[in-house]
């Protein structure tokens, strides 16, 4: 039978099936306003956006729930095609294919067949992978639509600032009811390790301000000059631009719908690998820390606290301009916005006045009030954490100076034996200092004195310390080779052995604990019985033949029965009989 061609309003409203009801009204808007000028444009746009959405097979209003409970049923999915394929390679390409129908990278080529059906089989590998992928997908879109800008949802989405909202809500109970035991036999929630660790903010906070402080004080004994440096992207990573000195934002007609904050971040770190090289080359050295943080619709950039000596000064300017403008250096306002350098005057302020404030409004918000866009940063903060946790982004950076992991290793080192070099007990003593301060015992260390001891603020890779790495036995979750550990830290230094002189190494072991989960509260078992999924979103033909080609054998079962979340689910089981792989139905 003839059907005719649809309507113009009966295609859009085929596009926008099933997208949220404000973007839909939002696209449609779009739509109609374009179509009056530029018909065939304002189709193809709308072809484009939907197009992208409809790739994610999730509801894109999803809860963190509903994602949870996709990434069940896909490795769920997966661990059924073993009933169907008996072989490695055919069995590892069925589970790709239900990857690749849900838009998501299946695992590498490098990755051994164990490994990677492994991950294939795990919730939890599904689950983060489905968050990335959905997250990033529905923000780009929302950024695209304008949903993202200082007069509507700041920094990101209320979607994805939903979303996350309900993640940090479950990981947080999670934390609070699993109980661990150490070999000492104390007894510790997750949640009561993590505050004490650098995930807690306020202690994160601190750290990052003593390093700061460190390096200042260096800088002002060495005579250096401190740059305090903005750099941002090119017009068209911004999908707004501001007018009337910043208080109004319209859709800029240069952006590119194809850039996101996390190809914006890419550009930055491209830029910034220049400036380093071309650094080495003139053989300018420079320390100090970054900063990564949104823009009011989203698009990152940079603030940068360096130092350097005061003869390279004029020459590291000169570098970072040249980079840093390589890119249409000849667009409205580049040469004005697009670095900024600041010289820091000693006499006004410090270095550590200049970026707190980057600092706290980008982990807690403590001690800021309000940001620049008139909101208090105590709320921010946690838009601010969503746009960095979505998108992927590593908001804080050391650049220069020693290796910050053996400074914190060395806070695990209780004592140090005797006749150790002097170089080593003064790192240890500025890592962990205590001073009476008030009839109050308070921490009192010193990143500069750490500095010193490791061989100065330039010493780089060549510091005097380093750590302590051992191989470990066994594989890791997933059944690969587990990676190398920290188990101290280590140097060398001359010592007199009878009347001669002798390079000897040190090996300082740390005191690190052995931690075993005891209980759960409110959770439920391990092993216990899933609900039948729902059907998978998945448009991939699964009915293929199979290939005469290697068999799985007995280690491959072995990396898919060592996974933190068994392949046992409460639906099958895999079997291994005679070096054959079999699905046993437990329903």
């Amino acid at each position: 039978m003839y059907r005719s061609a649809p309507t113009d309003a009966e295609w859009t409203q085929s596009r926008v099936a099933g997208l949220p009801e404000r973007w839909t009204q939002k696209l449609l808007s779009a739509w109609q306003a374009r179509r009056a000028t530029d018909e065939c444009g304002a189709n193809i746009q709308l072809r484009q956006v939907t197009e992208a959405l409809l790739r994610v097979r999730i509801p894109l209003d999803a809860s963190d729930s509903t994602i949870c409970d996709a990434a069940t049923a896909l490795a769920n999915l997966c661990l059924g095609r073993a009933q169907v394929f008996h072989t490695v390679n055919a069995l590892r390409s069925a589970m790709e294919r239900i990857c690749q129908g849900q838009g998501i990278e299946p695992p590498h080529e490098k990755v051994k067949d164990g490994p990677a059906l492994a991950r294939m089989c795990c919730p939890l590998w599904w689950r983060k992978k489905l968050r990335r992928h959905q997250g990033r997908t529905v923000e780009a879109a929302a950024i695209s639509l304008g949903h993202v800008n200082m007069h509507r949802d700041l920094y990101v989405s209320e979607e994805r600032l939903r979303t996350r909202h309900q993640q940090n809500i479950r990981n947080q109970t999670m934390l609070e009811s699993t109980y661990l035991r150490n070999e000492l036999g104390q007894e510790f929630t997750l949640a009561e390790l993590a505050e004490k660790s650098t995930s807690n903010k306020p202690i994160r906070r601190a750290e990052f301000m003593t390093r700061v402080s460190g390096f200042e004080r260096i800088a002002k004994e060495e005579k250096h000059v401190g740059l305090f440096i903005t750099i941002t992207c090119p017009s068209r990573f911004h999908p707004c631009r501001t007018v009337n000195r910043g208080k109004k934002a319209l859709p800029n007609p240069n952006y590119d719908p194809a850039e996101t904050p996390r190809t914006g971040q890419t550009y930055l770190a491209k830029v910034w690998r220049e400036i380093r090289a071309d650094l080495g080359r003139r053989k300018i050295q420079i320390y100090g820390l970054r900063v990564a943080e949104p823009q009011h619709d989203g698009t990152p950039h940079w603030h940068l606290v360096l130092f350097c000596r005061t003869e390279d000064d004029q020459t590291f300017r000169g570098v970072l301009r040249k980079h840093a403008l390589k890119d249409t250096p000849n667009e409205r306002g580049a040469a004005l916005h697009r670095c900024d350098i600041k010289t820091i005057d000693w006499r006004k302020g410090s270095a550590a006045g200049y970026i707190i404030k980057y600092v706290a409004k980008n982990l807690d918000g403590f001690g800021v009030g309000e940001d620049l866009n008139g909101k208090p940063a105590t709320e921010t903060c946690v838009r601010v954490d969503a746009w960095a946790a979505t998108w992927g982004i590593r908001q804080f950076q050391q650049i220069g100076g020693p290796p910050v992991s053996v400074w914190r290793e060395l806070r695990r080192v209780k004592t140090l034996p005797i006749g150790s070099p002097e170089h080593l007990v003064q790192a240890h003593l500025a890592a962990n200092r205590m001073n009476e301060i008030e009839g109050k015992t308070k921490p009192a260390v010193s990143w500069d004195l750490y500095c010193k001891a490791q061989g100065g603020v330039f010493c780089g890779r060549n510091a005097r310390i380093k750590l302590s790495m051992a191989e470990p036995q066994g594989t890791g979750q997933y059944g690969d080779a587990a990676s190398p550990r920290p188990f101290g830290v280590e140097t060398t230094s001359m010592a007199m052995h009878g009347s001669e002189e002798r390079l000897v190494h040190w090996i300082v072991e740390s005191t690190r604990h052995v931690w075993e989960v005891v209980g759960r509260q409110d959770s439920a078992p391990v092993f216990a019985k899933q609900a039948t999924p729902a059907e998978p979103w998945t448009r991939v033909n699964n009915c293929t033949d199979q290939q005469n080609d290697t068999w799985l054998d007995k280690s491959d079962i072995t990396y898919l029965m060592r996974t933190k979340v068994p392949p046992c689910t409460g639906r099958f089981c895999l079997e291994i009989f005679n070096d054959d792989v079999f699905i046993k139905n437990h329903e």
